[in-house]
């Protein structure tokens, strides 16, 4: 949800469709094509015309939302003056946006005029963006109104003698008043229903409109390439991928995001690394990015190219499990079973961020590559970070981050550690190499650990245990 608060819609249309985070699997491929050509097309014309963006922002941003008002309208509820008044504001919008021919094209959107329906709540053809239940709807109604201004002047003349009769009159006059404009209303709800489908038309394509723009935008922002969508059985590729929120806090804290590029065939894609390396960022990003394209929009990644999965599953042991009363492994299991259970008969994305690292070395070893080999003949992808050795195998890739060279670590030796930690922390990040390598055979467990422990000082006398363990 954080970074899709990026994604700003300016109509109450265009953030439901958003907040209805729809999920494009693969039978809606055709669908999800179509938006990202529209995203594409919108970001060229963003770019080109400016201005005009800025304006239909303004224009998108006076709709109202009016669902309870086409609600009433559909069952033939006398619509309220107020009602009344947002349907005309909406249809003088409509007209607006209908002038906005290119942008229109290019988000491959339709929103038409409706002068008819515009006349009808205008009858004076004043081309005020008020209304008011004008006389002409009615001679009756008009009629009423005349004679209640002329009571309301002789009690403005001053005579009290008759003050109490022409107060009674005038409140007879009042309530017939009301009882006219409620059939006026009710006249003109039925007009306006012959244009019910063609206001839920517009406002559906407002709603688009709004959405496309508004993704084209983030995409514009986050120097986002257009995504390929490939067949079954694809690696998805994601190249110079960053995750947003991620950056951000970085980029407060005068540190810079490392964009990553990684291949994920079918089968399982095994990430090792270095502590500090980056892997769960790496996960999140890659997560994220896939996750993004199956909602419809462009990833935070420069290109990118995936196969529709019926189902991504993203877990960590990060997660806090104590509100559900679970153990993090016993939740971890669960979680397992359930993956794995769909993944026999849904071609999946599973992620999985050291699973079981809470669990003895030799038996969390023997899970995890279960996990590979299980997954190494299932038909979607599962991606998994471990510190634990995982064989090469039938279907089982391997890619680590390339982390921090021996010969950097000596530089920092030589050069010594700064006094603070949060200093000698980002000393060590800043040398770290976040990009992903593919590695031929089996992954090699990160040794650096020990290493990274004694340059931030860990006890010497503990560090002398070491090679006793």
């Amino acid at each position: 949800p954080q970074v899709l608060d990026a994604c700003r819609c300016y109509s109450p249309q265009g953030r439901r469709l958003k907040a209805k985070r729809a999920f494009y699997a693969p039978s809606d491929r055709s669908a999800l094509a179509r938006e990202f050509d529209a995203i594409e097309l919108l970001i060229v014309f963003l770019n080109e015309h400016p201005t005009d963006v800025r304006r239909a922002a303004v224009t998108l941003g006076r709709f109202r939302d009016l669902v309870g008002t086409l609600s009433g309208l559909e069952k033939r509820r006398p619509l309220e003056v107020t009602e009344l008044f947002e349907i005309k504001q909406a249809l003088q919008l409509f007209r607006e946006l209908s002038a906005m021919e290119p942008l229109l094209h290019a988000a491959s959107v339709e929103v038409t005029a409706m002068p008819e329906a515009e006349a009808l709540l205008d009858p004076g053809d004043r081309k005020t963006s008020g209304f008011y239940l004008y006389d002409e709807y009615s001679p009756r109604l008009a009629e009423l109104r005349r004679w209640r201004f002329s009571v309301e002047r002789q009690m403005e003349s001053g005579d009290s003698s008759q003050r109490e009769s022409l107060l009674a009159e005038r409140a007879s006059l009042v309530a017939e008043e009301e009882r006219e404009e409620a059939v006026v209303r009710a006249r003109l709800t039925d007009a306006l229903a012959a244009y019910l489908d063609a206001l839920k038309a517009n406002f559906s394509a407002v709603g688009v409109l709004d959405f496309r723009l508004a993704r084209a935008v983030l995409a514009d922002e986050w120097g986002a390439g257009k995504p390929s969508l490939l067949g079954e059985g694809d690696s998805a590729t994601l190249e110079n991928m960053s995750h947003p929120v991620i950056k951000e806090d970085l980029r407060k804290r005068d540190a810079t995001f490392v964009r990553q590029s990684v291949s994920l065939p079918p089968g399982t894609t095994v990430l090792s690394g270095p502590n500090m390396g980056g892997k769960s960022v790496a996960l999140k990003s890659m997560t994220l990015a896939l996750v993004l394209i199956q909602l419809g929009y462009y990833p935070s990644a420069t290109a990118s190219a995936t196969p529709l999965y019926d189902f991504i599953s993203y877990s960590s042991d990060h997660l806090d499990t104590t509100k559900r009363g679970l153990s993090t492994f016993g939740n971890e299991i669960v979680r397992i079973r359930d993956d794995a259970s769909r993944a026999r008969k849904e071609r999946g994305l599973v992620v999985m961020d050291e699973p079981c690292r809470g669990t003895n070395p030799e038996e969390a070893t023997a899970l995890v590559g279960a996990l590979a080999r299980f997954y190494g003949k299932q038909q979607g992808s599962f991606v998994i970070s471990t510190h634990y050795r995982v064989p090469a195998g039938d279907g089982i890739a391997h890619v680590r981050i390339r982390g921090i060279q021996s010969e950097a670590l000596d530089v920092i030796a030589s050069e010594g550690i700064p006094e603070s930690d949060r200093d000698a922390i980002r000393r060590i990040e800043a040398l770290m190499d976040y990009r992903i390598e593919r590695v031929e055979g089996d992954a090699s467990v990160p040794t650096d650990a020990i290493r990274i422990a004694e340059l931030l000082g860990l006890d010497g006398d503990i560090l002398a245990f070491i090679d006793d363990v």
